[in-house]
């Protein structure tokens, strides 16, 4: 590849870099089968290119691998670490320009490293990707440098579904959302298609996932635990064990492997004797139900169950910080996910109503809202810059996978689906804790009444939505005496 002038990007927004720079971009890049264009023709669709040339055009390869007897899933083993340089281009006021350049690969100094990545994923023509850089950078070009990492994900997203998911999980109030930007993705001068640039699971104290260096967790509860060396063993599921996002699996010791067989035994002996609320946040299990239940995710093995401790000491709780992975998304209109069937009726079911208090909270916080919220969100992406880009580029994609992308039918197929959701999903959430039941145990009665007096005087930090009976969005003796009619009349 000609030799390309390298931008130091310090402090620069993707939306607001303005200087611009010569490139040497007629290059021809083979687009499907039988089509070439030029890399100046792809960066004036309007997306950010990402061009990655491997050493030797090296290509990521990996070994598929199906569930041993009495597991599930299929996915991959052996995917090859490829060592390049990664370029991100962009076209800003007219000028086609360079963002980024890693810089040849040289270990721990420059360039990057690709390979394959995802468990079913993989097996589809649209392979996701993780990068590696060598060196720190924020490939989403934001004007803080927290947002430096190594790691990034380039996944498919043609129906939205990913970004529509990760909205959510912002709506809810998750720990940590994800950021994004679509791109057009070429490796060694063969488009590969738009796909979704993404923050990967990790840790990052500053801007993604933040635990303890010296002794905390990121771990996941997997059914893909069957292709991975080291694992803890969970009681629950024949199907799922605990596999390790940080540490690195490579650098569990004997001691951590312990700790974490005891941690999650006592967390699922917990959920079973209804003790849970001392092991876990409570209001992040019901969020992450919640984004699941929203988006009616039909996949409860796919949805990836991440889990954080932020340290060792007992007062640190177990959270689950996001949800991921939306790929089966959109498939239960008029049910509930295969998550909260699967994994949360245990929480709906105990006689610990915590859990359902947080999750009603949770859907409280954002029904009035949500309709509204999804609509102006998708409307604005389908008219953004980036909307348009991947509009743009739909024929590109069309080429090498066959199908026409369209965002506008995307933006209304959302719009439609979350409307209905919202009307099957509603009734049945708010019925799960009505107004007045106070003290959370499934009935309204005159200990909620106590309760709620008891609130009322002590200035309690969390109140739930039940508490406010008249509904008028104030906390004060108007609900007591509507609580005391409610039961006089029932």
């Amino acid at each position: 590849m000609k030799k390309i002038v390298r931008v130091v990007l310090i402090a620069c927004s993707l939306l607001s870099w303005n200087q611009s720079f010569g490139i040497e971009n007629e290059e021809m890049i083979l687009v499907g089968d039988n089509n070439s264009f030029s890399l100046t023709t792809i960066i004036s669709k309007g997306l950010p290119v990402i061009y990655v040339e491997t050493v030797d055009n090296e290509e990521p390869t990996c070994d598929y691998v199906s569930a041993p007897s009495g597991c599930m899933g299929a996915s991959i083993t052996n995917a090859t670490k490829v060592p390049g340089r990664l370029i991100i281009y962009k076209n800003i006021d007219g000028a086609d320009s360079v963002l980024y350049d890693s810089g040849d690969y040289e270990k721990d100094v420059s360039g990057m490293t690709i390979k394959l990545r995802g468990n079913t994923s993989a097996y589809q023509d649209k392979k996701p990707y993780k990068i590696k850089l060598q060196k720190k950078s924020d490939l989403l070009f934001r004007d803080d440098n927290i947002y430096k990492d190594k790691e990034w994900l380039l996944l498919k997203d043609d129906y939205l579904t990913t970004i529509t998911g990760l909205h959510v999980n912002e709506m809810v109030g998750m720990v940590w959302t994800p950021r994004h930007h679509f791109v057009n993705l070429i490796i060694n001068k063969k488009y590969r298609g738009t796909y979704l640039l993404c923050e990967a699971v990790k840790r990052n104290p500053d801007c993604r996932l933040n635990v303890d260096k010296n002794c905390g967790y990121i771990f996941e509860y997997d059914p893909y635990w069957w292709n991975e060396d080291v694992y803890v063993s969970s009681s629950s599921s024949p199907s799922y064990n605990y596999t390790f996002k940080y540490p690195d699996s490579d650098d569990i010791l004997p001691e951590q492997l312990d700790y974490m067989q005891s941690l999650v035994t006592r967390f699922e002996n917990s959920v079973r004797n209804a003790t849970y609320s001392s092991m876990i946040d409570v209001a992040s299990f019901a969020r992450w139900c919640l984004v699941h239940d929203i988006m009616g995710t039909r996949d409860a093995g796919g949805t990836n169950l991440y889990y954080t401790k932020y340290d060792t000491t007992a007062s640190t709780p177990i959270v689950m910080p996001l949800a991921w992975d939306f790929d089966m998304a959109e498939r239960t209109e008029s049910a509930w996910s295969a998550s909260h069937v699967e994994h949360m009726t245990k929480f709906f079911n105990s006689s610990n109503r915590s859990f359902v208090a947080e999750f009603v909270h949770a859907w409280h916080r954002v029904r009035d809202s949500l309709v509204s919220d999804m609509s102006s969100y998708l409307r604005g992406f389908n008219n953004s810059e980036e909307g348009r880009g991947l509009e743009a580029s739909a024929e590109l994609n069309k080429m090498v996978y066959g199908n026409l992308i369209n965002i506008a039918n995307s933006v209304g197929w959302r719009n439609y689906w979350i409307s209905n959701r919202y009307s099957w999903l509603n009734p049945r959430i708010m019925a799960m804790n009505p107004l007045g039941d106070v003290n959370v145990n499934g009935i309204v009665d005159v200990s909620d009444v106590t309760a709620l007096i008891d609130m009322i005087l002590n200035g309690a930090e969390y109140e739930p939505w039940s508490a406010d009976v008249n509904d008028d969005g104030i906390l004060n003796v108007s609900d007591v005496t509507a609580l005391i009619q409610q039961i006089l009349n029932s």
